[in-house]
């Protein structure tokens, strides 16, 4: 997997008048943006079944995302399976974040999810997911994250978010390459969904085998 990270700084600066010293002042705000793919041993379509036509059930085979459910009511990716999905995500300060899509391309296998209920020091968090064939077996998932952070704290702790939004991010590639290649969750999930459900043997996932 290959991950490349940019940075712009600070946004619009406020008016002349609302100032007591008379100084414009830059709005303490920062955008990031990270991109990262994997190649995956599987068909694009089958790589996009799980991505895209199961966009809810992140939670099945993702560690980062305890569970999920599916978000019901939206206009704005009208052609998606769902809305979206409100994800449980076992970190304090986001225990639970709803992922809408704004845009979804089921033909060119790309879609983009905005997330709300993040702390207030993000401002904008959004990520879009792409699958290309490379051959009827062989596909590459991209991931371009954007987030923007607001006010000096924000500022300050970007570093670390760009840090955890890297680990998280290869943790989930690898995750899904496991889920699509082998068909049943990585073992690190399996151990995570043992823990909650006290299950035993997780289902398995059928790939269909598809032409990319």
């Amino acid at each position: 997997m290959t991950a490349s990270i940019a940075t712009t700084g600070a946004g619009p600066r406020f008016p002349r008048r609302e100032l007591p010293s008379g100084r414009p002042v830059a709005r303490l705000s920062v955008m990031s943006r990270l991109s990262a793919q994997i190649t995956i041993e599987a068909s694009a379509d089958a790589v996009w079944d799980v991505i895209g036509r199961h966009f809810d059930r992140i939670g099945e085979w993702a560690t980062a995302i305890p569970a999920s459910v599916a978000l019901e009511s939206s206009a704005l990716a009208p052609t998606a399976p769902v809305a979206g999905r409100v994800c449980t995500t076992g970190v304090p300060f986001a225990g639970q974040v709803t992922e809408t899509l704004v845009a979804y391309d089921d033909a060119a296998r790309t879609l983009t999810y905005e997330a709300t209920g993040l702390p207030r020091l993000v401002a904008t968090a959004r990520n879009t997911w792409t699958v290309t064939a490379l051959s009827p077996g062989r596909c590459r998932v991209t991931i371009e994250a954007r987030f923007e952070t607001r006010g000096m704290i924000g500022r300050l702790a970007r570093l670390a978010m760009v840090i955890q939004v890297r680990l998280t991010g290869g943790r989930l590639a690898e995750d899904l390459r496991h889920y699509v290649e082998h068909g049943v969750p990585s073992p690190r999930k399996q151990r995570q969904l043992g823990r909650s459900c006290g299950r035993g043997r997780p289902a398995r996932h059928e790939v269909t085998p598809a032409a990319g």
